[in-house]
């Protein structure tokens, strides 16, 4: 059951865009982007995931998939990255548009189906419990934190379970979520298929190196702005560089392309907005340090942040 019992909170009934998510979330990271990207005024509240917030009553009347990111605006609740961003182009078209062009080739196209449908969840969590194909995680995912998540998995099924029997009108959703959840722990405590997963992320990967060098554009589809399929591939890049994969997939000359593609999305004011402030990373990582670990990470904590989390 969840630590905290949460209300709902009083933002909720206010005017203006709302989103709800958190900030070491995904998804949550390209609605955010595009919303700054954009110039959008909204009005974010930090969903506190650590504490099953998400599996709240109150947010479960706004989503009952429980998942983030959810946008609101007054009324009307979108939930979901992908129709969150195509949301906003539609109902805010004196905005910056981020659409790909009519004219965009096919292959892009395909670029944003394979970055829309890539499974993140998998991805994260195998990295966790297959650390012997990751280098040097970043903040917040350093060894403790892993630790923790990973315990907080292993009681995922039996917490929602709980939450389905306290709240009847989400039960039917909650239910497949643990029968669900507890068919993909095996896939992902499978090495062999953690491993096919970065195989496929290889080739596609490749796939964008070759058409950024046949292109020799600066982002997928031009030079002129960065459109939806960029904040998705800028968004991917940053996960696989936190979870310490990046020099498996283009540092050291891998793939020079997607290399330099990283670095200028990393300064791009939309996406330096979007990264947690190292204030909030220490406060995450200590919150989700069993005390056993607190006395050294207190003792390394601002060497390695300086040395990791801001090297590009």
């Amino acid at each position: 059951m969840a630590e905290h019992k949460f209300k709902r909170p009083s933002i909720a009934s206010g005017d203006g865009l709302i989103i709800y998510c958190n900030q070491y979330s995904y998804y949550c990271h390209k609605v955010l982007q595009a919303l700054h990207e954009k110039d959008i005024r909204f009005t974010k509240y930090e969903i506190d995931v650590t504490n099953d917030e998400h599996f709240s009553e109150w947010f479960l009347e706004l989503n009952p998939r429980a998942e983030l990111p959810v946008l609101q605006n007054g009324l009307l609740i979108v939930p979901g990255s992908s129709r969150i961003l195509d949301y906003l182009e539609e109902t805010f078209p004196k905005a910056k548009s981020l659409r790909m062009p009519n004219g965009a080739d096919p292959v892009v196209r395909g670029f944003r189906q394979t970055l829309d449908n890539l499974p993140i969840g998998i991805l994260t969590i195998g990295s966790f419990l297959h650390p012997n194909y990751t280098k040097s995680p970043k903040f917040p995912f350093v060894l403790p934190v892993r630790q923790t998540i990973l315990a907080r998995e292993e009681t995922l099924g039996d917490r929602l379970r709980s939450y389905a029997a306290e709240y009847p009108a989400f039960a039917e959703v909650l239910l497949k979520k643990a029968d669900f959840h507890d068919r993909k722990r095996g896939i992902i405590a499978s090495e062999e298929y953690f491993g096919k997963l970065l195989s496929a992320l290889d080739e596609f990967l490749s796939d964008v190196e070759r058409y950024l060098e046949a292109s020799e554009r600066e982002w997928l589809c031009g030079t002129e702005g960065i459109t939806i399929v960029d904040i998705g591939l800028a968004t991917l890049l940053n996960r696989l560089y936190v979870l310490g994969l990046e020099d498996r997939f283009w540092s050291d000359g891998r793939r020079p392309r997607l290399e330099q593609y990283y670095a200028r999305a990393c300064q791009r004011s939309s996406f330096q907005c979007v990264l947690p402030s190292k204030v909030s990373i220490l406060r995450t990582v200590w919150v989700n340090t069993p005390p056993m670990y607190k006395a050294g990470l207190a003792a390394v904590s601002s060497v390695l942040l300086s040395s990791t989390l801001l090297k590009r």
